[in-house]
């Protein structure tokens, strides 16, 4: 099972059956070679024929035809080829690879279960890159504003602090809370875990060389 597991990105996850695929792909490249072998036959055609309307054996109306179905046999093949491009590109679609850096949260299907295009497979999780959402009452003033320092910490771990800054703020009130969004990305050195809580205080100013006295006097 790979619920749990961390991956890397690239690793692969599981493989979806690529028989039908593979059929597909010899059916496309026989066609390409019996349309490659017309077309080199029309192609023959049209210069004998050329030759003949040079002579004065038949008409041009002649010549026009095979040219026309020489044409036809072109674009067959460009079709065909697309086809066949379309076919490499679903097969390699059958290795499910990580998208991320990450750990798997849960694994969806198991060995011989069937599938189809769009059903989620496994649910990943990425640790690297973190938002933390830090709701902010709704009277908060404009000095709330992106761009501000803020230090973040773990229950986990309180005594390791993360420096980041607000990027951005929601600009509407969540209808549950009553709060407004503040938005902090920040790089993860593995103390936070998705989902989990977080602790933070917003650095509104700094005033250097200010006056400072115990909390209790």
């Amino acid at each position: 099972a790979f619920t749990g597991k961390k991956v890397q990105r690239g690793e692969l996850l599981a493989e979806i059956d690529p028989q039908d695929f593979e059929i597909q792909s010899r059916a496309d490249g026989a066609e390409i070679a019996r349309l490659q072998s017309l077309l080199a036959q029309a192609e023959r055609l049209v210069e004998r024929q050329q030759k003949l309307v040079a002579q004065g054996f038949i008409s041009q109306n002649a010549v026009d035809d095979a040219m026309a179905q020489r044409n036809a046999l072109r674009e067959s093949i460009a079709g065909a080829r697309a086809r066949a491009e379309q076919t490499r590109r679903s097969l390699g679609k059958t290795r499910v690879v990580a998208p991320i850096d990450g750990e798997v949260e849960v694994q969806i299907v198991a060995a011989g279960d069937y599938v189809k295009v769009g059903d989620p497979l496994f649910k990943l999780v990425g640790t690297q890159r973190l938002h933390a959402h830090l709701p902010m009452p709704e009277s908060t003033d404009r000095s709330v504003k992106p761009g501000l320092r803020v230090r973040l910490a773990s229950p986990a771990a309180p005594s390791r602090v993360i420096e980041a800054k607000i990027d951005e703020i929601r600009p509407t009130v969540g209808t549950q809370n009553r709060a407004l969004d503040a938005i902090v990305k920040f790089d993860n050195d593995g103390t936070f875990r998705g989902g989990g809580s977080v602790s933070a205080a917003i650095v509104l100013a700094v005033r250097e060389k200010a006056l400072t006295v115990p909390e209790q006097s």
